[in-house]
Formats: structure tokens, sequence, C-alpha cells
């Protein structure tokens, strides 16, 4: 019965959708010459780099590739069916920018945006905007000195991942946020927030939002010692917040009343789990407070059961979002030897198998369906696979494998762009999906991660990367995604040409990093007079972003080589870092130090030198014997990559 309900409702969705296509199409559009949609960001050296010319959406035309400012060509190729692709440029200048000029067909040549090559350069030019979205979104003590729905962050819900998005960053890459400037400071928060004057600009379901923060400066532990990175202080702020304000209510329609949330409660799973990580910057007391709240409300909320309901594309109900929640409260549990540690894994595999069984992905209201909110479906089964692959149920790979089968058929255009479903409807149904664009690049690449197939994996990292050329240019439009690309982004020559009303609802005009809007249905696959859809921000899409970032900055983390050599074992590792890449070293599999790597052109490199059966660690000498397994790592938690050596 809910399958027949789901296909009911998605052909009246495409119905509508086929009607308001065909109205928005009464203007034609005539290019004067040919458009060259790019990336308007850049391109990671290593990574895929394509292009769409969607003026010349069958055949071929030439193409060559200059400097922004020259005329001598530097790589030359054709476009097929509308693509172009330059993976093999390898420019060596990672300031230096690029054009494309496109030249053939029945129309003038024409001339993409600038843009930039560099190695990681999508992970490093996301890096400060994405967080400094979370600074300032902050509800009451935000840029904006309002709390719309009454959460931690503007707009905020309880389905929008805030905490774990910010904690998959910081464990996917913490020199990156390490070496970040540390621009909050709590203290001038706390003056300013407890001033008898300071007034609360009111919106919806903000009526505790002053009480709670006033609370949260009062009676939460603060965090300890200087220049806290600012992806933590957003961490303290959702989670002290929570503590004090737990039960809220989504302002935008939902039919459940004030409460606990079952995804609020889950959200402190992952904060519980990264504390060793970060314990110098927050009190054990927070931290135990936040353990006895999660571990008294974990039943109660429902979260050791089956999550069988499959929302619609608003977001709020994703399946899956209970599968890593429970995975990282076994992993806290075990570490602090508390009873009942089986009942997450449990649960966690109960969740696992029903997806396999009851989920049927071709159903597009199961994964792109949920908007921006579809990521929390991979990131969990992914990790749970690549993490418990014994305790897996039969059929996950398989399941993954799926996947990956139907996001590789769907993308089969000339935007290289993942389909709502097979036929006519190219985005989620009537919304605005740049949250859906902006997360998902974190679930293609982790099923690249899993897929067998190498013609597979390579084609799921071209969509992925694809998804954030979209994001950032390659699109119907031309247009990055941001209506204010100025706020926080660099070298964007064309922003989302309309905005939302200012000065309403969340602001989020106002923050750095906002994520606005991307053609919708109406624009694709080439009609850039179609009809814009909602074109607001909102937290939530931003949080999906998070996570691409931090699965990108995962997956481009790459132990290289490690060697031994008469005077020490040598280290190569890729990383998308700027500086040092500090490296933790182990022995039979416990920490012994760290070792830092130096930057070459391509890799980091570093020796750990051995002296009379020791390892020399900064002013430490760690003893080792013949037999004894050496390991290096970079990252933390389920996000670690590590390699080894038997001495």
């Amino acid at each position: 019965m809910m399958q027949q309900i789901r296909s009911a409702w998605l052909a009246v969705s495409i119905f509508l959708f086929a009607v308001s296509m065909a109205d928005a199409q009464d203007a034609t559009f005539r290019p004067a010459a040919h458009w060259v949609c790019v990336n308007q960001t850049g391109y990671n050296t290593s990574a895929p780099k394509r292009f769409t010319v969607p003026t010349a959406p069958q055949g071929s035309v030439d193409f060559y590739i200059t400097t922004g400012a020259g005329n001598t060509p530097l790589y030359k190729g054709k476009t097929h069916n509308g693509i172009g692709d330059f993976t093999g440029f390898r420019p060596a200048d990672p300031t230096q920018t690029y054009v494309i000029q496109v030249k053939g067909g029945r129309l003038p040549d024409g001339t993409s945006y600038p843009f930039r090559i560099a190695p990681f350069l999508i992970e490093k030019e996301g890096l400060a905007p994405s967080v400094w979205f979370m600074n300032d979104c902050r509800s009451v003590t935000g840029v904006h000195h309002s709390a719309y729905g009454g959460c931690p962050w503007r707009d905020g819900t309880y389905y929008a991942y805030e905490v774990p998005s910010l904690i998959w960053m910081y464990l996917s890459n913490p020199a990156a946020y390490n070496n970040m400037p540390a621009t909050v400071s709590y203290d001038s928060l706390k003056a300013m927030v407890m001033k008898p004057d300071f007034k609360l600009i009111k919106g919806l379901a903000d009526e505790t939002a002053l009480a709670s923060t006033r609370k949260y400066f009062t009676t939460v532990d603060k965090p300890l010692g200087k220049q806290i990175p600012d992806v933590l202080m957003n961490v303290h702020w959702g989670i002290g917040y929570y503590l004090m304000n737990p039960e809220t209510k989504d302002p935008s329609g939902d039919s459940l009343p004030r409460q606990l949330h079952p995804q609020t409660l889950a959200q402190f799973a992952f904060f519980l789990y990264a504390y060793p990580y970060v314990d110098k910057w927050f009190s054990r007391e927070l931290y135990q407070q936040a353990l006895y709240f999660a571990r008294s409300n974990w039943e109660k909320v429902g979260l050791l059961e089956v999550q069988r309901e499959v929302g619609s594309s608003k977001g709020r109900h994703a399946p899956g979002f209970s599968v890593l929640p429970n995975l990282l409260m076994y992993e806290v549990a075990k570490r602090e030897k508390l009873p009942g540690a089986a009942a997450y894994l449990q649960a966690a595999n109960k969740q696992v198998a029903w997806i396999i069984d009851s989920l049927n992905f071709e159903d597009p209201l199961v994964t792109k369906g949920q908007r921006m909110s579809e990521h929390m479906l991979m990131s969990g089964i992914a990790i749970y696979l690549l993490r418990y692959k014994d305790q897996a149920p039969a059929g996950l790979q398989a399941k993954i494998e799926q996947w990956a089968d139907i996001v590789v058929r769907r993308s089969d255009n000339a935007w290289d762009f993942r389909k709502y479903d097979g036929d006519t409807a190219w985005a989620v149904p009537s919304y605005n999906e740049v949250g859906n664009v902006a997360g998902f690049p974190a679930s293609a690449l982790l099923a690249a991660s899993i897929v067998k197939n190498p013609a597979k994996k390579q084609r799921l990292e071209q969509i992925a990367y694809a998804h954030f050329d979209n994001l950032y240019g390659r699109n119907p439009l031309n247009a990055h995604a941001a209506h204010h690309p100025e706020k926080g982004f660099r070298g964007i020559s064309k922003g989302y040409p309309n905005g939302y009303i200012e000065d309403v609802t969340a602001r989020l005009e106002l923050c750095r990093g906002s994520l606005s809007c991307v053609p919708g249905t109406e624009m694709y696959p080439f009609h850039p007079l179609g009809k814009d859809r909602h074109l607001e921000g909102w937290i939530a899409h931003n949080t999906a972003w998070n996570m691409s970032l931090a699965v990108l900055s995962w997956y481009d983390n790459h132990p290289v080589s490690f060697t031994r050599k008469q005077d020490g074992l040598y280290i190569s590792w890729q990383a998308p870092v700027t500086g040092l890449l500090p490296l933790t070293v182990f022995v039979n599999g416990e920490k012994k130090g760290v070792i830092s790597l130096t930057a070459g052109s391509q890799e980091f490199k570093g020796v750990l030198k051995v002296a009379q059966s020791s390892l020399l660690l900064a002013q430490d000498r760690v003893k080792i014997k013949k037999g004894d397994r050496i390991g290096v790592a970079y990252g933390d938690g389920f996000l670690e990559k590590k390699m080894e050596l038997v001495y």
C-alpha cells in the first residue's frame, strides 16, 4: 500500500511539473554564442575535470584552454554530445586562472568564465565559507540577533544535521580546521547577550531562544583553552544549547508537536564519539552531561527501534538516519565500559537489514527524493560496511552496488547530473534542491569507496565531482549557487541571478557562504528562462555541503608509501592540508606520538628516524623490536586513514 501511495504521489508530481514546464517554455531562449559552463571555483588537479556546452548537445565542437589573459592554447580537445573533458590537463601553477574557448557548429565562438586548477582546490576553497556560514547563522549570537525556529542555528530544525556535519568536517581533516583563524569569542558573545538591554528580533517558534542562550552561557561549562577552532566552537554551541533546550518544533508546517526528536538526540552521538579527539577544548563535565542525557533518552525516543518512516521531499525523515548514530553510541558505550553496548549495534544491524529488504532504490523518493537529507542513508550504510564488515547483514554490498548502478544510469546526460528519475524529472519535485546537489558528492564518494568494479568507481567519481561543478556553475544558468558569492566565496564571476526577499525569515543573505538555489527541472536540459525554484537558503542545505566537503577530504586523504631504509622509515602521503601534515604514530596499535611531514611538489614527505632500536619522536625515544607493527595515520576516528609496516 505504501509503495502504491508513493507511486501515485510521484505520478501527480511529474504531471504538475510537465504542466509548469510547458508554461515556462513558451518563451524561447536563443543564445547569441556558445555557452561554456564550468566550475567557476575550479578543479582539483588530480580529479575528473569536465564542462558542458549546452549549445552543442549533439556531435562535437573544438575546445582549447588558455590562461585567463592569454591566447596560446595550452590544451586542446573535442566535446562529445555536449561534454568536454580535460582531466589530462594538470598545470603546475595553482594561482593561474584559465578559460575554455569553444568553436564550431552554427553559433559564434564561446568562452567560459575563468577558473583555477590546483591540488585539493575544492576542499581548500570550501574550508572557510562553510565554517563562516555556521558562525554567521548561529541563533541569537550570529550576524543577526534572531532565532527563527528556536534551534541553535537560525531556521534550524531537528533534521538539519548541524553538529554531525561539523564532527564529520573536523574528523576528516583536523589539521586544516586547527590551522584556521579562531574567530568566535565565547566571552564577547556572552557579554553581548547578557546585557539587560540586549534585544532578540522576534521570529517564529523562538519563544525559548533567548532564555536558552543565556542559560547556555551561565550553566554550561565554557570551552577550554585558547585559539579554539571555529568548527569546534560551533559544536560546543550546538550541544550546549540543545542541553538547555532539547525540545523543538519544525516551523515549516510539520505535524509533529514540540518534543525531543530522535534526530535531535542522534546529534549527541557524534559529539560523544568524537570527545577523545577534542577533549582539550571540552570539559569532562560537559561530556558526562551529554552522555547522561543521550543514554537516558535514547530508547525513550525510539532510536533502538527500526525506523520505517520514509518522509516526503521536505527531507524530514530520511531512511537510515539512525544507523551511524547507533554505531557511534556502540563505540562510546564500549569505550566507557557501559552496560548495554550491544543494543546499539543490534539496532544498527536491524535498521540496515530493513534497508536491504524494504527500500526500493528505484523509487526516487527514498534516495534523491529525500532532498538535502539523502546523505544520511549512504553515510550510515557505507560506514557500517567499511568499519563493521564482519557484522554486516548479507546483501549490503549488493545493495550499495545497486544504488551505484542507478546513479550511473540516471546521470547519463550532458551535465553528468543525477536525475530524479528515468523520465522527465531532473530535480526533486517542487522544492529548491540546492542541498541535494551540495550533499550528493558525499553519498557518491562513499559508494565509490565500496564498489568493486573499477569503471563504476571511476564513473561515480566523475558524477560526484560533476555535482560540485553544478553547484559552482556547471548548470543551465551558468551560475554559482550563491546569490551573494561575494560573501565568502573567491573568484566567482556569476552568482545565482535571483535572490530571496531580504530581511525576512532567517536572514541568510547576511551569512558568508550561504547557498541559495540551483536550477530545477524547469531549466533542464537547457532552458535558462525556466522558472526559479524557491530562492531562499537554509541551514540544512549548508550542512549537506559540509558533509560533501568532509567526505571529499576523507576520500582525498591518501597514504602513498611507507618504506624501511637503513636510517629510518620513509613516509609519503597526500592530503588536503596546507603547511605541515601531522601524522599519528602507532606501535602495535598504541599511539606513541606525532610526526609532521613537509609538503613537496605533489606529496607530503617525512622520515621516522630509527636509532638503537628506537623510534625518535621529538624528544622521545620509543623502543621497537623486530616484528612490531609500526603505523602512521591521519584523520580521526571512523574517518582515519592508516598504513602500517612490520619492522
